[in-house]
Formats: structure tokens, C-alpha cells, sequence
């Protein structure tokens, strides 16, 4: 989870990258296909608690969560895959319109499946190495993006326990960029089209944690940079000091 940053230590920079990345899977796999009965006894027992502590929408979203989940039932599984299968499966539509999880849908003129938003994605997967599972799923999937800040995250985390801080710098440069130009330009118009859609408080609230996470990470990315900055800083002038003694 986002979390302030308070002092320069690359430890705690490593285990705040990890976290996101960890998040960032877990978002991942709401979109991607419909729960398992394993992964649902699973969020029934965590205490979300802490993790929206502050923040109004995260607080919300989990909330959510955790009061239908506390509800469960043997049927509760099936309820959420016709859910999900209803709205991010494109199963039903509000005014001719699915909430299919795709930038192209949301941000092309057509409203089509790979469009433009696709071959973004694509640029931005190549040019970071970062070959995509072939599952038959375009690259404006959602999960895939969401997938992609993980994986990226976890290469900053590797990068700064190697000391290669510039490496860690350029990969969160990159997310910021990521979520700023391709995620947040049409996640909200897919929310509130899923909502219509939805007609479970789950999803719902994985719809607000979704949003209220992508907002509060680019702050967080903002404020990790800053202390990537002041760590290079530090690490020259030691380096220098090294140097001229």
C-alpha cells in the first residue's frame, strides 16, 4: 500500500516497491477471470483494515468487500463469476455498451476492441523487454497494465538492491507515465459504466479500491522518486568524499 516516506533508506524503498507490487498483481486478478472459491475464503479472513486507513474511497472500497464477503454462502461463488461475466465479460450491456476492461473500447471513437490504446500498450511492453503471456488477451487488458506496474515495480526493487539507482529511477518514471497516460485517461468511464452494470457490492467496491489505489500510487511515485533522488545524491557525495580522502 501507498505509504509516506520519511527518511532515505534503501531497505524501506525496496520493501515499498515490493508492496506495490504485490497490490498491483492483486488488482490484476480481479479483472482478469471470475474468483475462486480458494481466493474468496481467502479475502474473508484478511482484516482490510489498515490497508484503507485515511483515505475515504479506499476506505470505502474495502468496506464493501468485507461486508459481502462476510455474508458467503455456497452460492456466493457463482454470484461473483455471473458478475464479473456480466459486466467485465461483456456478457450484458448498458445502452449498448459493455464495460469490457479495454482501453480501446473506452477511448476510441468506434468503441472497438484493439484499437490505438492497443498498439500503446504494445510500444510501451517492448521498449521495457516485457513480453506479454500469450493468452489471446490484447494488451489494453486492464490486468495486463495492472500486471505491468507490478512488474515494473519489482525491477525498481531489484535495481535499487543493486545499487543501481538510476535503473530503479527510469522504471518508476516509466509507471508514472504509464498510469498517467494509458490507465487514469479511461478507468473512470469504465467504472461508471460497470456500476450500471454490477450487482454485487464486491465489485463495486474493487471498482473504488482500483481508483482510489491508481490516485494515491501517484503520489507515492512522486514522493519515491524524490527519495531515489536524494539517495543518488547521497551516494555520490560519499562516493566523492571517497575519492578526494
Amino acid at each position: 500500500m501507498p505509504e509516506t516516506i520519511e527518511q532515505t533508506s534503501p531497505a524501506l524503498l525496496v520493501a515499498v516497491l515490493r508492496g506495490r507490487s504485490d497490490f498491483y498483481l492483486a488488482l490484476a486478478g480481479f479483472y482478469f477471470k471470475p474468483l475462486t472459491q480458494e481466493q474468496i475464503d481467502a479475502m474473508a479472513q484478511t482484516d482490510y483494515t489498515e490497508f484503507g486507513a485515511g483515505e475515504p474511497l479506499l476506505e470505502e472500497g474495502f468496506n464493501d468487500i468485507t461486508r459481502y464477503l462476510r455474508k458467503r454462502n455456497t452460492g456466493t461463488r457463482q454470484a461473483l463469476a455471473v458478475d464479473f461475466t456480466s459486466s467485465f465479460g461483456g456478457a450484458q450491456a448498458y445502452s449498448g455498451k459493455t464495460a469490457v476492461p479495454y482501453a480501446s473500447v473506452f477511448l476510441s471513437e468506434e468503441g472497438l476492441l484493439s484499437q490505438k490504446p492497443r498498439a500503446d500498450a504494445f510500444q510501451v511492453f517492448k521498449r521495457n523487454a516485457l513480453r506479454v503471456a500469450d493468452t489471446g488477451t490484447p494488451d489494453d487488458h486492464l490486468s495486463i497494465m495492472l500486471e505491468f506496474l507490478a512488474v515494473m515495480s519489482e525491477r525498481a526493487a531489484v535495481a535499487l538492491e543493486g545499487g543501481r539507482v538510476d535503473d530503479a529511477v527510469g522504471c518508476l518514471i516509466e509507471s508514472r507515465s504509464f498510469i498517467d497516460g494509458q490507465v487514469l485517461t479511461w478507468f473512470t468511464d469504465l467504472a461508471e459504466l460497470a456500476n450500471k452494470l454490477l450487482e454485487t457490492r464486491f465489485y463495486r467496491g474493487v471498482l473504488k479500491v482500483t481508483e482510489a489505489y491508481l490516485r494515491m500510487d501517484r503520489q507515492t511515485l512522486d514522493d519515491l522518486l524524490e527519495e531515489l533522488s536524494e539517495l543518488s545524491e547521497l551516494s555520490e557525495r560519499a562516493s566523492s568524499t571517497a575519492h578526494n580522502g
